[in-house]
């Protein structure tokens, strides 16, 4: 096989399309006219490929292909704008479930010892959240808890769906002489430590 025949073999896609320039059309028509090899070569492409030769036949052959990539086009975007809309409710749900909260009155917490450890059970429904700070008090190794109590959505009504509360712990025994609320009302008293501290 010579060199005008490979170039003539490459052409001879384009030319059966109808896509190559004039030029190029001249020559694989003027080298299968003296070629046999190419001339069947041709023929048998012609024979197994039958395409509209009209551009507006291809056009309207392509319709139903067109539709559907725009019907497929457009069932991405909404499944994708639904998707989006989803996380975000699901993500807006959520920051606005932590912002709201309610506060907790003293009274429904209890204080009690256990193990040397001074624990906090709250009776109420959901996990509590509490503010507490600790002051030393003066020449003494003891110390007072001012405690105050709160609950967000999300501690009140979802975490208890997945989470058992426990009791938490508060300190040592040893270490906190009282609790008291943010009205400066005894929670828990140790009874244990002596008068003086």
């Amino acid at each position: 096989m010579n060199k005008e025949c490979e170039i003539t073999r490459d052409l001879i896609p384009l030319y059966i399309d109808h896509i190559s320039s004039d030029a190029s059309r001249d020559y694989v028509e003027e080298h299968v006219a003296h070629c046999p090899e190419c001339q069947k070569i041709l023929n048998n492409m012609q024979s197994h490929i039958t395409l509209p030769i009209d551009y507006s036949e291809r056009l309207e052959e392509a319709k139903p292909i067109t539709k559907l990539k725009k019907t497929i086009n457009r069932k991405i975007i909404i499944t994708a704008t639904i998707c989006v809309l989803i996380v975000l409710t699901f993500v807006s749900s959520i920051y606005i479930s932590t912002k709201i909260t309610y506060d907790i009155p003293s009274s429904d917490v209890t204080f009690y010892e256990a193990n040397g450890k001074l624990l906090m059970k709250y009776k109420g429904h959901g996990a509590l959240l509490y503010s507490a700070y600790a002051s030393h008090i003066e020449n003494s190794p003891t110390k007072e808890w001012h405690i105050s109590f709160t609950q967000t959505f999300f501690e009140r009504y979802v975490q208890p769906l997945y989470k058992k509360d426990k009791p938490q712990v508060l300190d040592s025994t040893k270490e906190v002489k009282a609790v008291y609320d943010q009205d400066g009302h005894i929670l828990w008293q140790n009874k244990s430590l002596p008068n003086n501290e």
